[in-house]
């Protein structure tokens, strides 16, 4: 389980891989997402929109069940502005204490599908060749598990 800031590190790892991987691979054309059995967000989302669209990404517990009634009333109450001004403010204090499901993968979502690029990726030492299907069937690169990110040192600019 991460916290907050935990997934922005972790987040940040990612990124710094993923900039090496395109280093090496100047023509992929792709993004990143962070993907679970239970659906899949970009990498930037803000936590608002992970707890929204990808809620099996935030671990289950009051903190995250008062945020979805939160969001829920918030949606309804959008055009009574005072209302929806004061439910904002609540679900903005909640949002730090949330917990993100440290199994997540960040995997390459491709915008310009190559499979010979995929075919080259899968056995690259870059991304995860365990969590990364092993055959020409699949077109599915994981770079590692959040856990896997919130591990690797900060890099000091």
């Amino acid at each position: 389980m991460l916290d907050l800031v935990q997934l922005q590190a972790a987040v940040a790892a990612a990124r710094r891989q993923f900039d090496l991987i395109r280093k090496k691979y100047p023509e992929l054309k792709a993004s990143l997402v962070l993907s679970l059995p239970g659906g899949q967000t970009e990498i930037d989302s803000p936590p608002t929109v992970i707890l929204n669209k990808f809620p099996a990404m935030v671990i289950d517990d009051s903190t995250k069940t008062s945020a979805l009634n939160l969001l829920g009333r918030l949606e309804s109450a959008a055009k009574i502005l005072p209302e929806a001004a004061r439910l904002k403010q609540q679900l903005e204090q909640l949002v730090p204490q949330l917990k993100y499901d440290e199994q997540c993968q960040v995997e390459i979502r491709f915008q310009d599908l190559k499979y010979e690029l995929v075919w080259k990726l899968q056995a690259d030492d870059l991304v995860d060749r365990s969590l990364t299907p092993q055959t020409k069937a699949s077109i599915c690169i994981v770079l590692g598990t959040l856990a896997q990110f919130a591990r690797i040192p900060h890099e000091t600019p």
